[in-house]
């Protein structure tokens, strides 16, 4: 058993059940350990408490390796703001529909 992963900041900590997902997805077994440690932090030393990812089977160390850095070199993808067709309300670019009238920002580029 080997650990992968170790959340050092909050978003680490949010993204350590997503990255177990996309692991599982590639058939690597993994497990998170320290999940619920953030609670006994000032008890335990802070590093101690963080979320980590360990891969079960030493075998598969170097194939999950590849996962995380796909992950983490993922471009995200930034759209322009838009203005939605029926209402005329400006909506941030990562949003797909209008959060004023509900119209899927894709019904007004066909």
């Amino acid at each position: 058993m080997k650990r992968l992963f170790t959340a050092t900041t909050m978003i680490d900590g949010a993204n350590v059940e997503m990255l177990k997902g996309l692991l599982e997805e590639a058939d690597i077994r993994c497990m998170i350990r320290n999940e619920y440690l953030s609670s006994a932090m000032g008890e335990i030393p802070f590093l101690e408490t963080s979320p980590e990812l360990w891969i079960l089977n030493d075998e598969d160390y170097s194939r999950a390796r590849e996962v995380l850095e796909n992950w983490r070199t993922t471009r995200i993808e930034h759209n322009d703001p838009w203005v939605c067709g029926d209402c005329g309300e400006t909506i941030e670019g990562q949003f797909t529909s209008c959060w004023q009238c509900g119209r899927d920002r894709q019904s007004m580029t066909r």
